[in-house]
């Protein structure tokens, strides 16, 4: 097989390739770099990129593997890593020049769990400044461009690991997700986004971050290659008092399970109340997909997402809060949209923040009822295709919606409740726009179920109109 068509193929593909030495870990990183030099200067994924030390990596695995040692089915697979997650050694810049110059001294927790499952980092990859925003339109490093069409975002906040992925150039990244940021990657660029249960996975190492919500998660080409991500990453971490000390089980396992019997929940208000009409056409025939693999469909209400807009005003509280440092002796190094998001946050009262704690809360108890009655939520992972880079507004059902900048929340509408929720959400691949864009359905499952949802994503995932199709680089 030619080295540049080994990029093409999953990670559960892949590994056998590997383990039984058909296929070395040098020449997968050699075709990795290869691809990811010639796209750079049109999708701009990366920050920084990590020749010397990955192919000293590969290197290190390769004879590793000739000494009879296999770490498992990410030993000598390629993966980029979000530029806010840190990296030993390795500038870390959240993207942003306030941190331009940073170089971390240890790795984030995730980091050490990948390496030491055998995984070879490519190198850093482009993000919206301060992960603060859904396109990765970057005032400092450059927009990332969408595979699909150039001409378009990737979405954000984790846009360059969206578009490796999608482009081939890495065959998982991970990133991070407050509001939609590994998901909505997934939606625009065509690839599995997994945000899983809120303390399933360390978030030591992540850089300026909220303290409420915020998750790392992998974007893969396959649901099988997400499970196996998240097999490595997944556990508790004593360092780290978000995670939770509960089981990790095999994610693998129920992958291509029989779907009969489980009963999905589609939600009568909200989230198709704005959603474009191919959107809405792609996942309404998603959920008649799944009702032909045996799943039974329900109708359920969740009133309480009216007031999901008040959970804002604890990420602006947050966001002034872990700014700070940054805001009296950098203010004039940040891109304008962060400084107007960031400084909003100084005028939110106490009272204010109670209140959306208080809403979340109700929001929390309001799914597990739902939840008990139905096995998983299935709605749109985004209400558009990706919007062109140049957009600041579109207009959809003759409503006109910003979608970067302040008040860009429209993009993330259907993916932030679950940050709020904490709920294990993933988008899958469903079809695509009247011009070639992708769409996304999302999955929502119960806590710690993450292996229920791989099981129906994956079900779904096999008669998808998208499986198996790859943007025209």
């Amino acid at each position: 097989m030619p080295n540049d068509a080994l990029l093409d193929l999953t990670i559960a593909e892949l590994a056998p390739k590997i383990a039984s030495r058909e296929v070395s870990p040098v020449e997968v990183t050699e075709a990795a770099l290869a691809r990811a030099d010639r796209l750079q200067p049109s999708l701009n994924s990366f920050i920084t990129l990590l020749h010397d030390r990955a192919m000293e990596r590969a290197r290190e695995l390769e004879a590793e593997l000739a000494a009879g040692k296999n770490r498992g089915p990410l030993h000598g697979i390629p993966i980029g890593i979000k530029d806010n997650i840190e990296t030993k050694g390795i500038r870390s810049t959240v993207g942003s020049l306030v941190l331009g110059d940073n170089v971390p001294d240890e790795d984030a927790r995730v980091v050490t769990l990948c390496e030491e499952a055998g995984a070879i980092v490519l190198g850093k990859e482009n993000l919206e400044e301060f992960a603060a925003g859904a396109t990765s339109n970057n005032p400092h490093y450059g927009a990332v461009h969408n595979p699909w069409n150039l001409d378009h975002i990737p979405g954000g906040s984790s846009g360059g690991g969206g578009a490796n992925v999608a482009a081939c150039v890495t065959f998982a990244s991970l990133g991070t997700d407050l509001g939609g940021s590994v998901r909505l990657p997934g939606t625009f660029c065509g690839v599995v986004g997994l945000k899983q249960t809120f303390g399933r996975v360390s978030q030591r190492g992540l850089m300026v971050t909220s303290f409420n919500g915020d998750h790392i998660g992998p974007m893969t080409r396959s649901v099988a290659d997400s499970a196996l991500v998240l097999q490595a990453i997944a556990g508790y971490d004593p360092l780290d008092p978000s995670t939770v000390p509960v089981p990790v089980p095999d994610y693998s396992e129920g992958l291509g399970g029989d779907l009969s019997g489980m009963t999905a929940g589609i939600p009568s208000n909200y989230f198709f109340e704005e959603v474009d009409s191919e959107v809405e056409a792609s996942v309404r025939n998603a959920i008649a997909a799944l009702q032909e693999l045996g799943v039974e469909v329900r109708e359920v209400s969740l009133p309480s997402m009216e007031y999901v807009g008040a959970l804002r005003a604890a990420s602006l509280s947050d966001g002034v809060v872990t700014h700070e440092p940054y805001l009296s002796s950098d203010r004039d190094k940040y891109g304008p949209n962060v400084i107007y998001r960031t400084l909003a946050g100084q005028f939110v009262l106490g009272r204010d923040y109670s209140k959306a704690m208080k809403v979340q809360r109700i929001i929390k108890e309001e799914y597990a009822r739902v939840l008990q009655d139905v096995d998983f939520l299935v709605t749109p992972t985004a209400p558009i295709p990706a919007p062109r880079i140049d957009a600041v507004e579109v207009d959809l059902n003759g409503a006109t919606h910003r979608v970067r900048g302040p008040a860009s929340g429209f993009i993330s509408r259907n993916t932030s409740p679950m940050n709020g929720n904490g709920l294990p959400a993933i988008t899958v691949p469903c079809g695509f726009s009247g011009g070639g864009l992708p769409i996304g359905v999302q999955f929502i499952g119960r806590p710690f179920e993450e292996g229920l949802i791989f099981q129906v994503a994956s079900g779904y995932e096999q008669v998808s109109p998208s499986q198996g199709v790859r943007p025209p680089l």
